[in-house]
């Protein structure tokens, strides 16, 4: 009885994680494509908050990553962090600012012409 609850429960997160993805896949070939259809199909029209978290979620994940990778190596080499952070820090702040400052004109431009 418990295990085939868990079996449905398994496989309804699977069902619902291959969706979610697909969606994504799908949202971030259409920004590149055509980004003020498509964000505004995603903020205004569909008002779905998971993809939208998503999206901001995977314009973070670099600074995220690099930042935890960071922390974890300097650990174990040095024994503590160290106050500088380097040439990649600044890499990884230009990609962020491009990202951010790409979403945010069509965020605009969605919100001016409505």
């Amino acid at each position: 009885m418990i295990k085939k609850r868990i079996k449905k429960i398994g496989d309804l997160i699977f069902l619902i994680s291959v969706r979610q993805i697909w969606k994504l896949l799908c949202n971030i070939y259409n920004i590149i494509e055509q980004p003020f259809l498509a964000l505004k199909k995603l903020i205004i029209k569909d008002k779905d908050k998971s993809q939208i978290f998503l999206l901001g979620l995977m314009a973070i994940m670099p600074a995220i990553f690099y930042v935890s990778a960071r922390i974890v190596w300097d650990n174990y080499k040095y024994g503590f962090v160290p106050a500088s952070v380097g040439k990649v820090f600044l890499v990884i702040s230009i990609i962020e600012v491009v990202v951010f400052g790409y979403l945010g004109f069509w965020v605009w431009k969605i919100f001016k012409n409505k």
